[in-house]
């Protein structure tokens, strides 16, 4: 089984997400599940909207919002994608990554496996080259991590992708995972 993972320069990633945000801002389409976080919650989750049934986890950041995009930018009604077709999930912040000088040092690691736990993809610091100069601290409120599955083998179409965005310079963490399957 082959498989590759991909993401986008930081900057052109965030600005794609930004632009879709504010074209898209009418409503949830009908059918994504959505998950409000109230706040009996107690933790950097409340007030927070996750969809897709993303699990997540946060410490030291305020999570606004968390979503699966598309291969063509729109938002999943299913965890569903096609074979080379792109999924993005979305994590949008209000507050937490540290910031020297108006940049924030973030590093980002994902994991894909397939639902019997055979990892195919293992990524342990996809934003590594922004180490020295990190990004845009704004940008930072809005991260991206994308993922394709270039070829599945019959009868494995079930998928784990498990993703981790810390800061390298202060306490905020954001851990997660969601499931997915490939369109038949």
């Amino acid at each position: 089984m082959k498989a590759i993972i991909s993401c986008f320069n930081i900057t052109l990633a965030v600005s794609l997400t930004c632009c879709l945000f504010s074209c898209s801002s009418g409503g949830d389409k009908s059918g994504v599940k959505t998950k409000p976080v109230t706040s009996a919650d107690k933790t950097a989750l409340t007030g927070a909207t996750i969809k897709n049934d993303i699990d997540l986890e946060a410490t030291g950041i305020k999570i606004k919002e968390v979503y699966l995009l598309d291969a063509n930018r729109e938002l999943l009604a299913e965890n569903v994608t096609g074979v080379g077709e792109k999924i993005y999930v979305v994590i949008k912040t209000d507050t937490g990554w540290a910031k020297e000088n108006g940049k924030s040092f973030i590093g980002a690691s994902e994991r894909i496996s397939t639902k019997s736990g055979n990892v195919i993809v293992d990524a342990e610091d996809i934003f590594k080259d922004y180490e020295a100069s990190g990004i845009s601290a704004v940008d930072a409120g809005v991260i991206s991590l994308s993922a394709v599955i270039t070829q599945a083998d019959t009868g494995v179409e079930n998928f784990v992708v498990q993703f981790r965005i810390w800061d390298k310079k202060g306490k905020g963490e954001v851990k997660g995972k969601y499931k997915f399957r490939i369109r038949k």
